[in-house]
């Protein structure tokens, strides 16, 4: 008869041999709290519309969703900690046509490549730019604008929000179509940008409608047309660029949400599922609106495809303008 203690020793070694060989349960993410790299500064589309998905997470999921502003180098600097980042949800961050697609395709260098170091997550909205000018220039209109540079051959400075931003990319659309001489001001950021063009620092400006819409509506910077198909029901004395005989000038922007790469697709499907559900949100689409921005729903695989082709549409246009960054 075998002893009741080997019995016992010899069921704890079974139960821990057992145990041993089922692997452990995970927590359901996110366990912790998710650091959203912005790589701009607050006041703009980009953060506004982030701030406002993070806060839905934030309440949906159960953790905080931190919103950390790293603007500079036309975007890259934000966009460099995201690549970096470990692949398990916890650090992920915003992308954008201007710093993300355009400002790649114009850099010499950069510490990334966007097909290769980046997961997306999901498109989060759409909303066009605005061409401005101080208001004490004396045009009122693009025509007249055009007309003011030429015969004004270096009197007029633009500012962009980087070096290679698609803010920068149209206004050089701008020159480049009507040999016009005017003289580029790279800033960190669209307000910044703003406070100098409503100050008559600089003279030309076209900026993303969440920022510069604010200023129009004071009457600190005067609009000349919208970069939209449509008018914008905010400023609805604003014509498109088409209307303003420089369709050349269309373009709808978007931002959205992107890790780095190999991010777990269960993350990637969560967190695209829960972003939908807040963008199809009646009470944040409004929030959206007022920021002059459309909440967009999208899969992760139409997400991908929109990256891809306005990678090649607008990789055309920099390519046939010679548009390059060092």
């Amino acid at each position: 008869m075998i002893p009741s203690t080997k019995l016992q020793t010899a069921a704890i070694a079974l139960l821990l041999g057992g145990l041993g060989a089922v692997q452990p349960v995970r927590a359901e993410y996110p366990e912790k709290p998710v650091q959203i790299i912005v790589n701009a500064a607050p006041g703009g589309a980009a953060d506004a519309t982030t701030r406002v998905v993070a806060a839905e997470l934030a309440r949906r999921l159960g953790q905080p969703f931190i919103i950390l502003n790293k603007p500079g180098a036309a975007g890259a600097l934000g966009l460099s900690e995201v690549a970096r980042a470990a692949p398990d949800g916890y650090v992920i961050g915003n992308n954008n046509l201007a710093t993300f697609i355009v400002a790649a395709l114009t850099a010499r260098h950069l510490p990334y490549r966007i097909d290769q170091d980046f997961t997306p997550i999901a498109k989060v909205f759409t909303q066009p730019n605005l061409v401005g000018v101080t208001p004490t220039l004396p045009v009122k209109s693009l025509s007249e604008l055009i007309a003011y540079a030429k015969a004004n051959p270096g009197k007029i400075s633009y500012g962009s929000t980087g070096q290679g931003t698609s803010l920068h990319v149209l206004t050089e659309l701008l020159r480049m179509n009507n040999g016009l001489e005017i003289t580029h001001v790279p800033y960190k950021s669209a307000p910044a940008a703003e406070q100098d063009l409503a100050a008559g620092h600089i003279q030309l400006m076209i900026s993303n409608f969440t920022s510069m819409e604010p200023q129009v509506k004071a009457g600190r910077i005067r609009a000349l047309a919208i970069t939209s198909p449509t008018r914008s029901p905010e400023l609805p004395d604003v014509p498109t660029v088409a209307q303003a005989g420089a369709a050349y000038l269309e373009m709808v922007t978007w931002g959205g949400l992107v890790g780095p790469r190999n991010l777990p697709p269960a993350i990637v499907k969560k967190l695209n599922t829960t972003i939908n559900q807040i963008l199809s949100d009646p009470k944040v689409k409004k929030q959206f609106d007022a920021l002059g921005s459309e909440a967009t729903v999208s899969s992760v695989e139409e997400f991908s495809a929109l990256i891809k082709a306005d990678t090649a549409k607008w990789g055309d246009v920099i390519r046939k303008g010679n548009i390059t960054v060092d």
